[in-house]
Order: structure tokens, then C-alpha cells, then sequence
């Protein structure tokens, strides 16, 4: 849950708005009246912008709690619920605005408690319990304060927890991955370590059988001068250790070549998790997801779709700033497959450099520019060709204020599909 709210901007934020909202709206409005519904209202609004707008979530927590002491509305529920805005805003916002978040809660929840004990009569009932004096209203309040800032606090930390014990798992993941893929990496080099020491004693082999020929040669072509019959003995040994000698020569040619497989083998799409653990690490939070069935595809194919993929992400790092989000999406179907490298390198700019001053008229040229003008390069070149080869094609246009997509598509896909999943 904690990756689908993060992986998305606003369809999270809707949702958990719209669920609050409704909630916590009918709830105020069944027990107060419409003066607890336009208080619901103000405080369930904040839960729409807790992430990406929390300075007017902190300006909404404030008006809801004015207008409950102003309407004159006992706490609402609402007002308690604003505890799990604490919660979502410490897991999954900003940091530094959560504190905000939270200082706001307390701040006017001490407020609408302090009202709720003192402007009452000496006799009036606080929460079920009878104050019969100005004492009695200084310990409800303290006690209505303590609890609140003891609930707020509390699920302000839970909050950081979770996200830290959701990172954590994520991070343990990634550790397996990299782990795998180097103990991968250490039994391929023990292999061929191996394969090595094995070439190494028929090579020697070899060089006996050599050493043994050359020998015979001498001898017998001395031999031959004083006993011609010699020669035939002598060329019949010599082909018995040519014989010998190229068995050797194939068996050391066989296990060289096999070493050299083994240590060119060709990236593939499984390896693109390990990718985008490198590129998370430097800075670029990178998802790669696939929907649909997934296929085993030929290396060479897989090869090609990795080079796409690869160089899409080095696009990214070369030409944004760090905290750039990147989404590689897979969609299998029958019809093929489509890769889609999307990120918010423009966005990520405006956001940490501030927006261009631009016009109307500015806006509308750049739109249209981004819409009509065809992306040049060697990167995407050598994507285009790749894609070319399997029968693919490859896009990619700029998102007006969002970012750069990379659009790749193969239409005969399962053409070269393999049989087994590495």
C-alpha cells in the first residue's frame, strides 16, 4: 500500500480524502447538526492535501478548529480523526511539514479543549463527568491536553515507524537482489576458475605430446639414413600422436569457448531490478513494474530491451536533477509488448529551482513544440535501431510540465519467445 501511494500523485490523495471527508462529514452532520457538518468539512478537506500541499492541509486543521469553537460545537469527531492525518502525514509527507501537521493538531486541539472545559458552567458536564467547580475544569482540561498531546505524539511517531520499517524492507530486499546477483557473479568466476585449471593440465598435455612428436621426428628422420624402413614405423607412431594430440587441441578449443560464454553472457530483463537498485542509490528513486503475463524472450532480444532501458535511465541522469522519480512500466498482452520509461525531470526542476516566468503565448509554443517536435539523438538513434531489428519502434516526447516519456513498442513479441525462464 505504502508503494502504490508513493508510486502515485493524486489518485491516493483523492481517495483517502474522499473517504475521510465522506466519513467523517455524515458522522458530525448525524450527531451536530450543520454546524458539525461545516466543521467536518474544513478538517476532512486536509486529508486531500497532506502530501502535496501541507501548508493549506495546516491552514485547513486551523480554520476547522476556529469555526468549531466560533459555530460553538462541541468536539467533533473529526477532530479526533485529525490524529490519523497525523499519522498519514508523518508516514508519507514531507518532514518537515508533518512536525507542522502535528503542531497544528496539538495547538488547536489545547485550544478547543480549553474551551470546552472553561466556557461552560461550573456544573456543566465535560465528556460524561460533572465539574462542579473551577478546579474541576483546570483537571479536565489538563487531562483532555495530556491525552491529546499523548495521542498526537503517538501516532506521529507510529507514522515514521511504519515508513521507516516499509524502507527498511524495501532496502532488505535490494540487499537480496545485489547479493544474488553477486554470488551469481562469484560462482561464475569459480566456474571458470575451475575451467581454467582444467585447460591448464591439458595444455601441458598438449605440450607433451608436442615435445614426444618432435622427438620422434628427429630420431627417425636420423634413423632413416641408415635404415629406410624405419620411416613407415616411425609415420605410423607420428599419426597415432596427432591423433592424441588434436583430441586434446578440441577438448581445451571446447572448454576456452565455454569460459568465454560464460563470462559475456549478455545482460538481461531480470537484471534490470539490479539497475534500478543503482539508480535508486544514486539519487533517482526508479519502480520498474510489469502487468500482464510476462514472457521468457530470447537473449538477444532481452539483451536489446535492456539497452533500451539503460540508456533511457542514463538519459534521465544526465539531464535531471537528483530526486527525479522514473516508472519503467512492462505491459504484456497478446497483441506484444510495450515498455514505457516515464519521468518528472521537468517537475523535479520547477520544484527545487522555482517555474520559468513564461506567458500565455510561451506556454502554448512550448506545448505545442513538445507535442510536434521529433526527439533527436544518439541515444534514442540506437534505441530506434535496436527496436528495428525485432520488428519495434520507439518514441519518445517531452509531458509539458511533467517530464520525458520513452515509449517502445514490439508488436511480434512472442515471435521470440523462449521456452525456458532463466
Amino acid at each position: 500500500m505504502f508503494q502504490w501511494i508513493q508510486s502515485r500523485k493524486w489518485l491516493p490523495d483523492a481517495s483517502i480524502g474522499l473517504f475521510f471527508l465522506s466519513l467523517l462529514a455524515l458522522t458530525d452532520y448525524l450527531l451536530q447538526g450543520t454546524n458539525g457538518l461545516i466543521v467536518a468539512l474544513l478538517l476532512g478537506s486536509s486529508f486531500f492535501f497532506f502530501r502535496e500541499y501541507s501548508a493549506l492541509a495546516v491552514v485547513l486543521v486551523l480554520a476547522g478548529s476556529t469555526s468549531e469553537i466560533l459555530l460553538g460545537v462541541r468536539p467533533t469527531v473529526s477532530g479526533f480523526a485529525i490524529s490519523l492525518l497525523v499519522l498519514i502525514a508523518s508516514a508519507l509527507g514531507r518532514r518537515g511539514w508533518s512536525l507542522a501537521i502535528l503542531g497544528a493538531s496539538i495547538g488547536t486541539g489545547l485550544f478547543v479543549a480549553w474551551n470546552a472545559a472553561f466556557a461552560q458552567s461550573v456544573s456543566s458536564q465535560f465528556y460524561g463527568i460533572t465539574l462542579y467547580n473551577t478546579d474541576g475544569h483546570l483537571w479536565a482540561f489538563v487531562f483532555a491536553g495530556a491525552s491529546l498531546i499523548g495521542i498526537n505524539g503517538f501516532f506521529w511517531l507510529l507514522g515514521g515507524f511504519l515508513i521507516e520499517f516499509f524502507n527498511q524492507r524495501n532496502t532488505s530486499r535490494e540487499r537480496d537482489i545485489v547479493q544474488h546477483h553477486n554470488l551469481r557473479s562469484a560462482l561464475e568466476m569459480a566456474e571458470q576458475s575451475k575451467r581454467f585449471l582444467i585447460a591448464s593440465d591439458i595444455n601441458q598435455t598438449i605440450v607433451q605430446q608436442v615435445s614426444g612428436m618432435l622427438t620422434l621426428t628427429d630420431g627417425a628422420r636420423y634413423a632413416a639414413r641408415i635404415d629406410p624402413e624405419v620411416a613407415p614405423r616411425t609415420l605410423d607412431r607420428l599419426v597415432g600422436l596427432l591423433r592424441d594430440t588434436h583430441t586434446e587441441l578440441r577438448r581445451l578449443y571446447d572448454m576456452l569457448n565455454r569460459s568465454v560464454m560464460v563470462s559475456a553472457a549478455p545482460p538481461n530483463l531480470s537484471d534490470l531490478e539490479l539497475l534500478a537498485i543503482t539508480m535508486r542509490q544514486a539519487g533517482y528513486p526508479t519502480k520498474i513494474s510489469h502487468q500482464g503475463q510476462r514472457e521468457a524472450l530470447t537473449p538477444t532480444v532481452e539483451l536489446a530491451i535492456y539497452r533500451i532501458v539503460f540508456d533511457a535511465l542514463e538519459n534521465v541522469k544526465q539531464h535531471n536533477p537528483v530526486e527525479t522519480q522514473i516508472d519503467v512500466q512492462f505491459v504484456w498482452s497478446g497483441h506484444g509488448l510495450q515498455i514505457l520509461v516515464k519521468d518528472n525531470g521537468l517537475e523535479t526542476k520547477h520544484r527545487t529551482h522555482g517555474a520559468p516566468d513564461l506567458t500565455g503565448v510561451e506556454e502554448q509554443e512550448q506545448d505545442l513544440e513538445a507535442l510536434t517536435q521529433q526527439v533527436v539523438g544518439a541515444g534514442i538513434t540506437g534505441s530506434r535501431e535496436r527496436a528495428e531489428l525485432f520488428g519495434g519502434t520507439v518514441e519518445a516526447h517531452t509531458v509539458p510540465g511533467v517530464g520525458f516519456t520513452v515509449n517502445a513498442l514490439f508488436p511480434g513479441i512472442q515471435q521470440y519467445s523462449s521456452e525456458t525462464i532463466r
